[in-house]
């Protein structure tokens, strides 16, 4: 078997300016608890997997997303993040520094760390120096930025050229610059089979058949409750009031569970609300077919069952964790995304060099963010935490189907590739200002509507308690 080289930067170069079409890395991984562990995927609305089917070879196969391609690129981004703190990249970067606003536990937000990125609100509400940053100099170069004219953003958030970006919130609208993702990740597991959850509380204290009734001064923005029923609050009839958490919704009145105390009787957890999704616990979801409509080209299910027999109702048992036969992250960057990214000069004038040089920038950029991530380890969530299957997975360089070179590539070699790329780059012309972040300062009225939503979601939850 042939041994993979290390990644050199000039093949890197060489991928980057000639016809190769991407690189790639697949790792297969499983959970750390070994591999008939169960693991748990996210949840999405009404507390449900994305389960699918997914073609593998000559055989249709369930698979449930473990980590989507949204969710993955903010953990590369994260991963960028705790390089440039630490010291070992560094690269423009945009904060809007909080420090100052006394707002608990908001120090600084970067454009690694901010939802939109550079486009989002955040950068949009706040100022440089005095002047609002989409009226500064370098926010109105970041409003023309365009995939022909990408080299504001180059100077800017570089990174916002390989995750994406659309300024849909500035002054042009949904008319505004938009990047599209260069690299793409997810984590998905194949051959799942769903499993249950189970709830159960144990209390030490053993308290269970006590009455609880409303305290005599108990409001609605201070609920009090007492067992002493000359304290309790009584009803139309004179008599003491059950505590009851909510003045609406579902609760037991009167039971120590209502101020969380008690046992929890051990039970498999059901879901509480209706579901529009078929139940993947039913043997008829496994065997539903899916066809082309002809007369609207629109996706349709068939089954023999009818549609209400296999929709998760109230009461229904709720899926907890699957089992799985591997799971595997697939990361892709295209070429050809960055090879459509054009950096002239300010006068307008661009040299292939100096474009090449800037997308080697960005590939090598990117690669750091898949290693740096791959060093982080793959802990998605509580009960989600996936290790590896090899040491060292190599990475492909593809040209077609029949033309995949492969090469090793980890954190350390990232970095130098990386800084060969910037020394390049710059010999072209390209500005890197990188030596330190360009500070933004929120705007007073910004400061002010956090702290205001604050208060409401605080006053909300004492409400709700």
């Amino acid at each position: 078997m042939a041994v993979e080289s290390p990644l050199i930067y000039e093949r890197l170069r060489a991928a980057v300016t000639g016809d190769a079409a991407a690189i790639r890395c697949r790792i297969d991984l499983q959970p750390a608890g070994g591999p008939d562990d169960k693991v748990f995927p996210p949840t999405y609305a009404g507390g449900v997997y994305a389960f699918e089917k997914r073609r593998v070879g000559d055989r249709e196969v369930s698979v449930v997303l473990l980590d989507s391609v949204q969710s993955q690129a903010n953990r590369l981004e994260l991963a960028l993040q705790q390089a440039y703190d630490e010291g070992t990249l560094r690269f423009p970067l945009l904060l809007v520094d909080f420090s100052a606003a006394g707002i608990e536990g908001v120090q600084r937000i970067t454009t690694l760390e901010a939802p939109h990125r550079i486009a989002d609100a955040i950068f949009r509400d706040s100022e440089f120096k005095t002047t609002l940053f989409r009226d500064s100099d370098m926010g109105k170069r970041f409003a023309a930025a365009r995939v022909e004219n990408a080299t504001a953003m180059f100077e800017l958030c570089p990174t916002a050229l390989i995750f994406g970006v659309w300024d849909s919130t500035g002054a042009a609208g949904g008319l505004g610059n938009k990047f599209a993702r260069a690299l793409v990740s997810e984590i998905v597991g194949y051959d799942v089979v769903p499993g249950v959850r189970t709830s159960s509380r144990i209390d030490p204290l053993a308290i269970e058949k006590c009455k609880i009734y409303e305290h005599n001064d108990s409001t609605e923005q201070n609920k009090l409750w007492t067992v002493n029923e000359e304290e309790a609050l009584k009803d139309k009839d004179g008599k003491p009031a059950p505590f009851k958490r909510k003045s609406t919704g579902k609760g037991k009145a009167g039971k120590p569970s209502e101020i969380n105390h008690g046992n929890v009787t051990p039970d498999i957890v059901r879901y509480a609300e209706r579901v529009n999704a078929p139940d993947p616990l039913k043997p008829s979801d496994i065997s539903i077919n899916y066809a082309l409509r002809s007369e609207d080209g629109d996706i349709s299910t068939h089954s023999e069952v009818k549609k209400s027999d296999r929709t998760i109702r109230s009461g229904d048992i709720a899926v907890g964790g699957v089992t799985l036969s591997r799971a595997v992250q697939t990361t892709v960057l295209s070429l050809p995304a960055l090879r459509r990214l054009r950096f002239p000069d300010e006068k307008g004038k661009q040299t292939a060099a100096r474009n090449d040089a800037a997308r080697t920038v960005l590939a090598a950029l990117s690669l750091a963010a898949i290693t740096y991530q791959r060093k982080a380890g793959y802990f998605l969530r509580s009960r989600c935490d996936l290790v590896p299957f090899a040491d060292e997975v190599p990475f492909e360089i593809v040209t077609s189907a029949t033309n995949v070179g492969k090469c090793l590539v980890n954190a350390e070699l990232a970095c130098k590739l990386f800084e060969q790329a910037v020394d390049e780059a710059k010999k072209n012309g390209m500005n890197w200002p990188a030596e330190e972040p360009i500070r933004l300062k929120p705007k007073n009225a910004f400061v002010q509507l956090v702290k205001r939503s604050r208060e409401l979601a605080a006053l909300e939850e004492e409400e709700d308690d």
